[in-house]
């Protein structure tokens, strides 16, 4: 049985719990900050053991890498049921070169977004949370 959040009654996921939705859907947002201000870019993303690893171009995700911590965060709903789940991982992103080696396309993330995409930037869990509504 899993807990419940005393406030919301919502489902506490344990550590795996997240990671594993993660895997789940194709798409979160990286959460960073850009001059003194919150910024929220979605990008496409695959888990690696407990690490999230996206791809990108020269800009402003590639820039944080390395300066510090980043959030990332994923979800998941059904309008109809009214159910879902998200998950938020902090941690540091960093680029990575070469890129993760792995089991063909689970470990490649394919951008939905038009463009060379050569950087590779792994964000590395520090803490992982999430919650599911049912």
């Amino acid at each position: 049985m899993q807990l419940a959040d005393t406030r919301t009654g919502m489902e506490v996921l344990d550590r795996s719990q997240c990671l594993e939705a993660l895997g789940t859907v194709p798409v979160g947002r990286v959460v960073m900050v850009v001059g003194g201000a919150p910024f929220v870019v979605p990008v496409n993303f695959c888990v690696d053991g407990e690490s999230v690893v996206f791809r990108t171009a020269d800009g402003t995700k590639l820039r944080a890498a390395g300066r510090g911590s980043v959030a990332f965060e994923a979800d998941d709903y059904d309008a109809t049921t009214r159910t879902g789940w998200s998950v938020v991982v902090h941690g540091d992103a960093h680029e990575i070169d070469p890129p993760p080696a792995g089991d063909g396309p689970a470990l490649d993330p394919d951008p939905w977004a038009g463009g060379e995409k050569p950087h590779w930037v792994r964000i590395h869990a520090t803490s992982v949370t999430g919650r599911r509504v049912r």
